[in-house]
């Protein structure tokens, strides 16, 4: 009798196995691919992030770091007075440099004033050429 008993369990036993097995190998198998892709959208979101920190830089860093500076006398302009004058001689209005310098328009325009006066111009067109041809910037 005991030896019945315990054919049975073994055989119970084992059934239980295959059956957990199975169930576990069907489950793996369904879940397997939702895990594929949410890893593959997992790494294209890594992906995207690290290419919009390397490919994107402002365009007020762009123009300024790729343009050469040259200052007659270090205390005739300044910095800021140099920066508005390079967007000056990239064809930017009143209102794209100050948003570029997150400043307002007047004092983008009291700036231009000060550079006006010093290059001894009296509109935006002369005053590029004017520091251009100083060598106060090259572009």
């Amino acid at each position: 009798m005991i030896s019945v008993i315990f054919r049975y369990g073994l055989l119970l036993a084992l059934f239980l196995i295959v059956l957990d097995t199975t169930q576990r190998f069907y489950i793996a198998r369904m879940v397997s691919t939702e895990i594929y892709v949410g890893l593959i959208a997992l790494l294209f979101l890594i992906f995207g992030g690290w290419a919009a920190l390397k490919l994107y830089q402002p365009i007020e860093k762009q123009d300024i770091d790729h343009t050469a500076v040259k200052i007659l006398d270090s205390g005739e302009f300044s910095k800021r007075e140099i920066e508005v004058l390079l967007f000056l001689c990239h064809g930017y209005t009143n209102k794209e440099i100050a948003e570029q310098l997150i400043i307002t328009t007047n004092t983008v325009k009291s700036h231009l004033k000060n550079i006006y006066g010093k290059l001894g111009v009296s509109n935006r067109t002369q005053a590029a050429a004017e520091a251009k041809m100083l060598n106060i910037i090259s572009s």
